[in-house]
């Protein structure tokens, strides 16, 4: 009778020690598109994109009641590469681990920066496809090997608790001895009813194979009018002697069970960096989960810019276009949630 007690006793701590943890959730998006790309005399590019509307993507994330409004969590995501099956998955996504409370939240390890997270929150393409900002501002972030234009590694980040319609972030990542990590930035924002406002600004500092500091500074806002959405960005980002200015406005209309989207973007400044771009596109919601849609984006570059709307993160651009010549794209894709 004792044993049968102790063994109960034993079951109920363990069952106890589980309750406190939440079930860790599988999640992930699957998105493939059909992409036909022209770059000037370069040619055409015909190919099947893991990241039409949003990257595709497979990760894992629970949180844990330590008591006393104490939590524990982690988050581990990776890319996915659907067209090919993929080959060295890893969670270069994302990869932390945080402390959360009243106080707000601590979070460690690789994770997306607040620069990157002030514009992006203002880029209707999710910052990938032919229509993105991202084809337009990719290259310079990378200048010198910099690697912090969307995710530091090594990285220590707070994060403001719930105030109200306030909300900010402040990131160091630490160097380590890799060219381009050694990265300190921080975002302030306020979102309350249609309005939406962003601030940030982040200097990446001169290690390795860098020659100089790289520092970019943005402000975005958005406000949602009911039968559409309207929203700007500007950023300025500086890199030994060069710069690079990028003003961006956009609008997305509700249409029944779609979404009609259309960005302008202007990039200035140095001239091997300036371009212009337009990008439209459609996003047809099927459910909650799945959607269809279709974009189209038109670059002019402007002087000694090679910028593509297949964006790869080189100085040259796309292998083997002329400098100041036109990119365009266009993509049918299907995006699935789970």
């Amino acid at each position: 009778m004792k044993k049968t007690l102790l063994v109960l006793a034993a079951l109920t701590a363990f069952a106890g020690v589980a309750s406190a943890q939440s079930s860790v959730t599988l999640f992930g998006i699957v998105d493939l598109a059909a992409r036909n790309v022209k770059n000037g005399n370069a040619g055409t590019i015909k190919s099947l994109s893991p990241s039409g509307q949003a990257t595709s993507r497979l990760g894992f994330r629970g949180v844990e009641d330590l008591g006393g409004g104490l939590r524990a969590g982690f988050w581990l995501e990776g890319q996915l590469d659907p067209d090919t099956g993929g080959t060295g998955f890893n969670f270069a996504r994302r990869s932390t681990v945080s402390l959360m409370g009243s106080f707000g939240e601590v979070r460690l390890g690789r994770d997306l920066n607040p620069s990157y997270t002030s514009i992006g929150a203002f880029d209707p393409f999710n910052y990938v496809g032919v229509a993105s900002i991202a084809n337009v501002r990719g290259q310079f972030l990378t200048l010198g090997g910099a690697t912090t234009g969307v995710r530091t590694s090594n990285s220590i980040a707070y994060y403001l608790p719930a105030m109200g319609g306030l909300y900010g972030a402040a990131m160091v990542g630490a160097g380590e001895g890799t060219t381009g990590n050694k990265y300190v930035g921080g975002r302030l924002g306020y979102a309350a009813g249609p309005l939406n406002v962003s601030v940030a600004t982040a200097k990446t500092y001169k290690t390795g194979t860098m020659v100089d500091d790289l520092t970019t500074s943005n402000v975005g806002a958005s406000f949602n009018l009911g039968f559409a959405t309207i929203g700007a960005v500007y950023e300025k980002s500086d890199y030994a002697a060069l710069d690079q200015k990028l003003a961006s406005v956009y609008t997305t209309v509700p249409m029944g069970k779609g979404v009609l989207k259309a960005q302008y973007t202007k990039a200035g400044g140095s001239a091997a960096y300036s371009a212009t771009q337009f990008g439209v596109g459609y996003v047809y919601s099927m459910s909650k989960r799945t959607s269809l849609y279709t974009s189209y984006g038109s670059i002019n570059n402007d002087g000694n810019a090679t910028v593509g709307a297949n964006f790869t993160a080189t100085d040259r651009g796309p292998a083997g276009m002329r400098r100041g010549q036109t990119s365009t794209g266009y993509e049918f894709g299907v995006r699935h949630d789970f």
